[in-house]
């Protein structure tokens, strides 16, 4: 019989909390399977925030660090410039990335566009 269905590594074994129709275990594994898809799941560090995704780390199976409301960008922005090896992400929420840390958002895509902080 083919195989249909299997759990990617990049997630762990932890029921996810999350409440019914809530899109959190989707993209939780599209970010697993990214990461294992790009062999970066040994190098990966995500960067978490407050609200519904403050615990990725508990379901990611990557290196996580959690920051401050709307400090996603800027925590992962020195992370990578001290592990310049490492995959780095974030994983927030609306709010989180777009109203709270749109400051932050900016320097973000200020630091990849012109110091090159995705060489």
């Amino acid at each position: 019989m083919a195989v249909v269905f299997e759990p990617t590594k990049g997630l762990t074994d932890k029921p996810f909390h999350y409440c019914p129709g809530c899109c959190h275990g989707i993209i939780h594994r599209l970010v697993a399977e990214t990461l294992v898809a790009n062999d970066a799941l040994e190098t990966a560090v995500g960067v978490a925030s407050v609200g519904c995704t403050y615990n990725s780390y508990e379901y990611i199976a990557c290196d996580m660090v959690q920051a401050a409301h709307g400090r996603a960008p800027a925590v992962a922005t020195g992370i990578k410039r001290n592990l310049k090896d490492s995959f780095v992400f974030t994983y927030q929420g609306d709010g989180d990335l777009a109203s709270i840390g749109t400051a932050e958002i900016v320097h973000a895509a200020a630091g990849v566009c012109c110091h090159g902080l995705l060489k």
